[in-house]
């Protein structure tokens, strides 16, 4: 068990050689970044958000803790419930793995099944599956919880797509 100042978790390589090396991206900033290289030169910025240049973009465990801790970081905290769970999925999606990124056998791949997250206060559980990104909820409180039959939701659906025309 670890103290952990970031709020990320992570599942390899361990804790606190995760910690070390985001040391390496101490210098990447949500914006531009200050022209520290080359002090008086005015060098040019070809596009917006270079201050996230360094950041990792790879699929394993190390790059995918690195930019959740640097969104979890910058992501605005709201105190609407609304905006809080909206939030928290992009920041995940910005570290989700996608199917034919990560090979672990012949045409086999390893991807991001679902993701959610529980208001622990109200009992309402938000998820979205890879097949269908819209963001679901299941309030516990409307369940008979003190049942012993197995409460069951199909999960994994279709995308939904709504045509607006």
């Amino acid at each position: 068990v670890y103290d952990n100042p970031v709020n990320a978790l992570t599942n390899a390589p361990l804790f606190p050689q995760q910690l070390t090396n985001l040391a390496n991206y101490a210098a990447v900033v949500p914006g531009e970044p200050n022209n520290d290289f080359l002090p008086g030169v005015d060098l040019k910025m070809y596009s917006r958000s270079l201050g996230t240049h360094h950041l990792p973009g790879g699929m394993d465990s190390e790059s995918r803790f690195v930019k959740v801790c640097f969104a979890l970081n910058h992501a605005p905290k709201d105190s609407d419930e609304i905006e809080s769970v909206t939030n928290f999925f992009h920041i995940l999606q910005s570290v989700e793995q996608v199917k034919g990124m990560d090979e672990v056998g012949p045409n086999i791949f390893e991807y991001t099944m679902y993701t959610s997250c529980m208001n622990l206060e109200k009992g309402i559980l938000y998820f979205n599956c890879y097949d269908d990104s819209r963001i679901s909820a299941v309030d516990m409180n409307k369940e008979d919880l003190s049942s012993s039959d197995l409460i069951v939701f199909d999960l994994f659906k279709k995308q939904d797509i709504s045509f607006i025309n």
